[in-house]
């Protein structure tokens, strides 16, 4: 290489989260201070270009320090460095225009941050800022939710309609400033403003519309609130009545509310948190984090009726942290505004027709929101940090995998319920962010959306292989199909919970050719032999997989009508036992609770029970339907998960090595299968004798143990080391916990989903993976 004098140039392009996080001023403020010249610039496909020219061995200093200390909210995936000659035609270091051009598919969607200590100092002293909802800079605030396309600039965002004033501009180009190339900040003077409205929709006159919210509040008022990446409902989390009256108008009986309080130290006074707690909360993304109510717990009881816990997150806009402060009280609901499974609302039109009748106020701003993103949900199990919903700060997520596609672009769409979809390019897979359920055509609408802004991004045409659910009745499936047949894509069926193992396997860095053993347990999923799914051990394989025991199947009554009254499959599985007389002399007694229609409907149940058509499942989330209703614990479903969550909630409270109870299994047609009617009938003889709470933590522990001693000896037959733990049911704290130590004990490695929920969340990711190997 010619060199001039010693002078050297690096052409750099960096990969990763590196928009939208302060990077670019980093970069500049690295470089002067090394007495560098060149420039920084953004690229279309979020990544960042460096050229810099300089003594070599400053050179080499700066790309060695420059991944050290770069900005604590960026996250740099790779660092490309070419050598080249110098063109010695830069005098300084600059900030340069962004640029269209897309070099690769690793670099990252900049994701929403939650406000830092920085700005709600400036919110709450006195600055400029002071009282300003909108507070923002160079490390915190909106990204991805304002964001029309990159490269991150603020004429590509919705912060367009509001050009900086003197003032802020100023900031802007004032490179001692934190906010020096921040793209999404403004002040008072020319930035978003807040308005306060009530039922019809009339600006309700007020000096401080924040102030007057919180007022209305203390009132006992319902507002919804707009936030970064939709609506929430808001009402005092304290005052039963309050509390009750937002579930009778927004007909959610007993979903629990997530609620949103000022600080750790509020939290405290009614919930535990533990260290690991406090930093999820703390964190950047600021997601709802599932805590333990404390034995001082001061909040209505319809918060979260029937759970010893509750979701909790901090505020994370200025409109929170003031809302809080003028409320001044330890927490307000702030929960989803939509419908379970439905997308966010995102504008003041559709807020004000679908929540009428439903808000008494609507607290809105006039910003914007071009990407929505429900608020992302985890829960802590023994220091493991576990998504049950990934989405507002964290997403769009990527993973590297172990292997390339090549020049193919593979599209996963996932399943029915809380679902995703994934784009797998190169070796890089990009998962949209928390979609919803997806059984009407306004959420795949909302998911059609999301793949096309992932898709312009990265400037991909169309998918050469969709991946989608082998479930008929899916409209993603039907999609799917659809899809394929316009566009002359390959289709290809991936059973629901082999798309769960692969997932997980991915996560844990298994190689294209490995396996593991994987114990796969949710509430359905679409068989190979036409029936429902869930309490499953594979021999798992990205291309294929090898059933190797599951949960005794029993036939459902009714079909799904056994998800939502579960006493139909506490019927069907005792009937496998017993005759039908002596299930309705055990079940006569509370027969008018358990169904609608009482003892009439009970043999109707155990008619239909007896059918050969009748579909069957093996799923642990039915199982654990049924054992809740066997101990009262719950008879109706009213939301997904409510039963099994009620009886773990039980469970937690039970006392350990009470009560001797196994779960056991025999070999049957090469597969173990376990006796879950056994269980159902010791549990009613128990109930007799023991607390229902220690019966509760024995069943947990007879399942967890069951399942993992047979993955266990299935792992010696087959010589596999690795066993995974996957599907929705494996977030039950107890049956984790129980799993995860018989493994350990057989001196197996346990692994588990890391960055993606282990229910259905991950399911598109898993279905592009395996969708990849069978075509590589």
């Amino acid at each position: 290489m010619v060199q001039y004098m010693g002078i050297r140039r690096a052409h750099l392009y960096i990969r990763g989260l590196v928009q939208g996080v302060g990077f670019r001023p980093y970069i500049y403020g690295l470089a002067t201070t090394k007495g560098l010249c060149g420039f920084v610039s953004n690229l279309a496909d979020a990544g960042v270009e460096i050229v810099v020219e300089g003594n070599e061995t400053t050179l080499k200093e700066f790309i060695e320090e420059l991944p050290k200390k770069a900005p604590s909210v960026s996250h740099i995936e790779e660092v490309e460095v070419k050598w080249e000659e110098p063109s010695r035609s830069f005098s300084r270091f600059t900030i340069s225009d962004s640029q269209e051009r897309r070099i690769s598919v690793r670099s990252v969607i900049p994701v929403d941050l939650g406000i830092c200590d920085i700005c709600v100092t400036e919110i709450i002293g006195k600055s400029r800022y002071s009282g300003y909802p909108f507070t923002s800079c160079a490390q915190c605030g909106p990204r991805f939710t304002m964001i029309r396309k990159l490269p991150y600039d603020r004429v590509n965002t919705s912060m367009e309609a509001f050009p900086f004033c003197p003032e802020c501009l100023r900031e802007y180009l004032d490179p001692k400033s934190r906010r020096y190339d921040a793209q999404g900040f403004a002040c008072p003077r020319c930035g978003p403003k807040l308005t306060l409205l009530d039922a019809s929709g009339k600006v309700v006159k007020s000096d401080n519309a924040i102030s007057s919210a919180a007022e209305l509040l203390l009132d006992g008022s319902i507002i919804a609130v707009k936030g970064l990446g939709g609506f929430h409902l808001a009402v005092n989390a304290l005052d039963e009545s309050s509390v009750s009256e937002l579930r009778r108008r927004r007909r959610r009986p007993n979903q629990p509310f997530a609620i949103m309080s000022p600080s750790v130290e509020e939290i405290k006074r009614f919930a535990e948190v533990s260290d690991d707690e406090a930093q999820l909360l703390l964190s950047p993304a600021r997601p709802i984090v599932v805590l333990n109510k404390s034995d001082k717990c001061n909040l209505a009881d319809s918060i979260a009726p029937g759970l010893n816990s509750v979701g909790v997150m901090l505020p994370y806009t200025g409109i929170h942290l003031l809302l809080l402060r003028a409320f001044q009280r330890e927490a307000l609901v702030m929960t989803s505004a939509n419908y379970p499974g439905k997308p966010m609302m995102i504008d003041e039109r559709s807020a004000l027709s679908e929540l009428k009748g439903v808000a008494d106020y609507f607290l809105v701003h006039n910003r914007e929101i071009i990407n929505r993103c429900d608020d992302s949900v985890i829960k802590s199990i023994g220091g493991v940090r576990v998504f049950l919903r990934k989405s507002r700060g964290y997403s769009p997520s990527y993973l590297r995998a172990g292997w390339s596609v090549g020049d193919r672009y593979i599209l996963g769409l996932g399943g029915e319920l809380n679902n995703t979809a994934s784009l797998f390019v190169k070796d890089q897979i990009i998962t949209t962010q928390h979609i919803g359920d997806v059984e009407e055509l306004e959420t795949l609408d909302f998911m059609k959306n999301a793949i096309k802004f992932i898709e312009n991004t990265y400037d991909l045409r169309k998918p050469d292989v969709i991946a989608c659910d082998m479930n008929p009745a899916f409209l993603t499936r039907r999609y799917a199909e659809e899809l394929s047949d316009e566009l002359g894509s390959l289709l290809v069926q991936v059973q629901h919970h082999h798309a769960h193992a692969a997932a997980l396997m991915a996560e844990n860095a298994t190689s294209l050719d490995d396996r593991i053993i994987s114990i796969v347990i949710d509430g359905t999923g679409y068989g190979l032999d036409g029936n429902s799914w869930g309490g499953e051990i594979f021999i798992a394989e990205y291309s294929h997989f090898k059933r190797a025991a599951h949960l005794a199947p029993h036939p459902m009554p009714g079909g799904d009508a056994c998800a939502y009254y579960p006493a139909r499959m506490l019927a069907s599985i005792l009937r496998s036992t017993m005759s039908d007389s002596d299930v309705e002399k055990m079940l006569e007694k509370d027969a008018t609770k358990y169904f609608k229609h009482g003892i009439e409907e009970l043999k109707l149940v155990l008619k239909q029970s007896e059918e050969s058509q009748s579909l069957k499942t093996t799923s642990l989330g039915r199982l654990l339907d049924a054992l809740a209703v066997a101990l009262d614990v719950c008879w109706i479903r009213t939301y997904e998960g409510e039963p099994p969550m009620r009886l773990e909630s039980l469970a937690l409270s039970g006392r350990p090595g009470k009560i001797e109870l196994k779960l056991e299994y025999r070999r049957e047609n090469g597969m173990y299968v376990f006796n879950t009617a056994e269980l159902v009938n010791a549990v009613f003889d128990l109930e007799k004798r023991f607390d229902r709470k220690d019966i509760a933590f024995a069943i947990h522990a007879s399942i967890g143990n069951a399942l993992a001693e047979v993955a266990c000896l299935l792992a010696g037959e087959y010589g596999v080391e690795k066993i995974g733990l996957t599907g929705g049911a494996a977030v039950n704290t107890l049956i984790y916990r129980f799993i995860k130590e018989k493994i350990i004990e057989n001196n197996k490695k346990f692994i588990f989903h890391k960055n993606y929920p282990c229910g259905d969340g991950c399911v598109s990711l898993g279905q592009s993976l395996v969708a990849s190997s069978r075509i590589l």
